[in-house]
């Protein structure tokens, strides 16, 4: 087993490991279908993925575990690569008790072991 598979397999186990730190989550994966000629449209088609994945606000000050005033709404979450079978994309979306979040950004670690999703709420 290479460097890259172990790392992946560590990761996925830290996540497992920190217990109910991590959450559920849902990965909405859009896929971009056929062009129809006679309506003019693209029809997408979503394919959604449950994951459990460890997610923290962003945007705000944290004063003794406690969000400050200022938060944003903004979340991050980080999840092993293995729990995931497609590759993020800015145009999926997640959900999270029944709230719908874009994903603004996508950071992954040098072995793509893990991905951080910076998130904005949309609905």
């Amino acid at each position: 087993m290479g460097l890259k598979a172990s790392i992946g397999k560590i990761v996925e186990s830290a996540i497992v490991s920190v217990g109910d730190l991590a959450e559920t989550i849902t990965y909405n994966a859009r896929t971009t279908g056929s062009y129809n000629v006679s309506t003019g449209a693209v029809a997408h088609t979503t394919v959604t993925y449950s994951l459990k994945a460890v997610l923290s606000p962003m945007g705000g000050k944290v004063d003794s575990n406690d969000v400050s005033s200022q938060f944003t709404g903004d979340l991050s979450a980080i999840f092993a690569s293995r729990d995931l079978a497609v590759t993020p994309d800015t145009n999926d979306t997640i959900t999270r008790d029944s709230v719908i979040y874009a994903i603004n950004g996508i950071i992954s670690d040098p072995a793509l072991a893990s991905y951080t999703l910076i998130l904005t709420r949309v609905g």
